[in-house]
């Protein structure tokens, strides 16, 4: 497999760090979301990695899908997970994930961040999601909005198209930490994610297990995949880790 060119995964010591870097926005199209793949399929296999962060380099965390200019195709052949499959692969993943957002966490850009167990952002970051002022409908971070911020809140967003401050769900539980700028928002996330890191796995995956299983009785997972047959998104591929031999 060639060099990753956008998408950087390294392990530092017990940490694994999954890093956006496509200047200056961190947008995405299928190439970069192909290697975002890959690298979170190689922080689930990675064995010293204990804990997994998602962080990006520059201004924004994601600016959302690029719209026009350099649009770049996953490579023909490639192993792919579905956009659906891909919110579930990561939350499947039993290891704690903790997204660093700084800047704007725009559009399909949430879908990256939504399925990691913790949400660490700067004092200035938002989250916005404008496909319905542009004449689009929902992506398929629209139903997960609900989820994380309530019914109401999720209306405000899809309905007006505006930001969400950072700060603002922080207050309602919805980020787990505020920082004062991008250097403390990278410095704090890893200085948390070696702490936990020193847990014992097994009792990290039960306490993530017991969430997830919890969430999914409440109905997360029927009302996702609901709306994924309402766009007629099929499923492609689904990936799974059977960690019952750990």
């Amino acid at each position: 497999m060639p060099d990753p060119e956008f998408v950087r995964y390294d392990c530092d010591g017990r940490v694994g760090v999954i890093t956006l870097d496509r200047p200056p926005l961190n947008a995405y199209d299928d190439f970069l979301h192909w290697e975002l793949e890959q690298a979170w399929v190689r922080a689930a296999e990675d064995p010293d990695a204990r804990v997994i962060v998602l962080r990006s380099e520059g201004k924004h965390f994601c600016a959302g899908a690029v719209m026009q200019g350099d649009r770049r195709a996953r490579p023909d052949g490639e192993r792919r997970i579905g956009p659906w499959e891909e919110l579930d692969f990561i939350q499947q993943v039993m290891k704690p994930t903790i997204a660093a957002i700084q800047g704007g966490c725009i559009g399909g850009g949430q879908r990256f961040v939504f399925p990691c167990d913790l949400l660490f952002c700067t004092d200035d970051a938002f989250f916005r999601d404008p496909l319905a002022q542009v004449g689009g409908i929902g992506g398929i971070q629209a139903p997960v909005h609900t989820w994380l911020y309530g019914p109401r809140l999720a209306k405000e967003m899809l309905y007006g198209g505006g930001r969400l401050p950072a700060a603002r769900l922080h207050q309602m539980g919805a980020v787990n930490r505020l920082y004062p700028s991008a250097d403390a928002l990278r410095d704090g996330a890893l200085e948390f994610a070696h702490e936990i890191a020193e847990t014992d796995p097994l009792a990290l995956r039960q306490a993530k297990r017991s969430v997830n299983i919890t969430m999914d009785i409440i109905g997360q997972h029927y009302i996702r995949h609901r709306f994924a047959e309402l766009l007629d998104d099929a499923p492609v591929l689904r990936l799974q880790h059977d960690d019952d031999d750990d």
